[in-house]
């Protein structure tokens, strides 16, 4: 499950809503500026009416121009819209805290491919200790290795417990 974001993701409602509703159609053609969502994936927008009242919606699910939404999010107020009115995706509250553990874990599991502008590196099984400054890694027998300016990794020694890269 992961938050999704566009940039500039914007259109009007093709009909208009109740305050119950959890649907909302969008222009024909516009539902393709917002992201694609699979599995638990989501995203948060807002809409607006002629007289600028909010509502955050939770988007859970778009199919072409149909949204499928769970109203009055992050203690907006469930309200109708009618056709003409904005919806957009906006950089909310809930969206960055739910991106908020992957910016402060300094703790993340690295596991299988990275690709590093078309160059493919295993990592194994790595576990980052410390992600500012130097980067620290924890596993038995690892690989120490640098990364130069045009992205290319080089093995410069082997260490048994901790190596700094």
């Amino acid at each position: 499950m992961a938050v999704k974001f566009a940039n500039n993701a914007y259109s009007t409602l093709a009909a208009s809503i109740t305050s119950g509703a959890t649907s909302v159609t969008l222009t024909t053609g516009e539902g393709a500026r917002f992201p694609t969502l699979t599995g638990a994936d989501y995203f948060y927008a807002t809409l607006i009416d002629s007289s600028n009242n909010l509502e955050i919606v939770k988007v859970t699910a778009r199919s072409t121009d149909v949204l499928t939404v769970v109203r009055g999010s992050e203690s907006t107020t469930a309200r109708a819209y009618a056709a003409g009115d904005r919806l957009e995706q906006r950089i909310t509250a809930a969206g960055l805290a739910a991106n908020s553990d992957l910016v402060n874990d300094t703790t993340p599991q690295l596991g299988g491919t990275l690709d590093c502008n078309g160059n493919h590196i295993d990592f194994g099984n790595w576990t980052i200790t410390e992600a500012a400054g130097v980067l620290k890694f924890a596993t038995g027998g690892v690989n120490k290795a640098k990364l130069d300016a045009s992205g290319n990794l080089t093995v410069v020694g082997n260490v048994t417990a901790y190596g700094t890269i």
